[in-house]
């Protein structure tokens, strides 16, 4: 049992939002990686089946699809293909749900999002878990090379699984179920209007990645300046193909130089998706650092 079997719907600002909640105590939040607009792949909430379960038993976890992605509703406006519109809509989520201060928890692109959102909204985090994110380092992630040239067709099985194989250390990490998801929420209508929106209008050069690199110097400089004052854990596979450690680690520089309560794991043997190649090992990471918070350290 995932725990991810009870998806549930909010409206957040008219976009009709699925999610999964389980547990009760402290919450945890979680953002997944990528963005809308492949034909390739199809990340969403289900992804985190591995770990939302066992944390389950000791927290209020909750995991989202973000606007556009996944089962939830996609922007209504063009200008809202941007990753400031997906930000929004994450914020506007923990809002819906009257939350208390979360532990929020992003990976990949969805650490730069859950960065972001604790720096725009620091009051509504109580601390900031941050995995695998290219987006959100100094450095540049090479995953467009690293995986470019898919052999198969898009929108297959096949596709999928060569993509997120390519991302993992080892390849029997990318389980049937898995792909299984991944697959369906490529067949969604939402999905392929998405596509057509980001590669057959070109919105992806010409607006979301323009405006990403625009934002990504703002938020670096930002955490430059100190204004990212929560308790921080950089969690980082070693292995990872599309974005060297070297990145998290440079990362967490910058973050240590404002905020003691900062640390960092690096997981050997884990490609781009440490959560999912090792999951006790990351529930138990999760489990200390929030723990170690007890008594009003945040």
């Amino acid at each position: 049992m995932t725990g991810m079997d009870r998806p549930k719907d909010i409206d957040v600002g008219g976009i009709r939002t699925r999610y999964y909640d389980e547990g009760a105590g402290e919450p945890i939040v979680f953002i997944y990686g990528g963005n809308f607009g492949s034909d390739t792949s199809a990340p969403s909430a289900q992804c985190w089946d591995t770990v939302f379960g066992p944390l389950s038993e000791r927290f209020r976890v909750i995991a989202l699809d973000k606007l556009g992605q996944g089962y939830t509703g996609n922007p209504r406006r063009d200008e809202d293909y941007a990753m400031a519109a997906v930000v929004r809509h994450a914020t506007d989520f923990i809002r819906a749900l009257n939350l208390p201060p979360v532990h929020l928890v992003g990976h990949s692109r969805g650490g730069y999002a859950a960065a972001r959102l604790a720096l725009e909204a620091q009051h509504l985090v109580r601390s900031l878990t941050v995995i695998n994110s290219g987006t959100l380092t100094p450095g540049v992630s090479t995953n467009e090379v690293v995986l470019s040239r898919c052999p198969h067709p898009p929108y297959t099985r096949e596709s999928a699984r060569w993509i997120y194989e390519g991302y993992c250390f080892k390849p029997e990490t990318v389980t049937d179920a898995w792909i299984d998801v991944v697959y369906d929420v490529m067949q969604q209508p939402k999905h392929r209007e998405t596509v057509a929106k980001m590669l057959g209008e070109q919105l992806l050069v010409t607006q979301f990645l323009p405006a990403l690199a625009r934002d990504k110097r703002e938020t670096l400089g930002w955490i430059e300046e100190g204004r990212l004052q929560r308790p921080v854990q950089v969690v980082w596979g070693f292995n990872d193909r599309t974005i060297e450690p070297r990145y998290g680690i440079d990362l967490f520089h910058l973050i240590a130089a404002h905020e003691r309560r900062a640390t960092l794991n690096i997981v050997n043997q884990s490609g781009h998706f440490p959560y999912r190649e090792h999951p006790a090992r990351f529930n138990a990471l999760m489990t200390r650092f929030i723990d170690g918070l007890a008594g009003g350290a945040a």
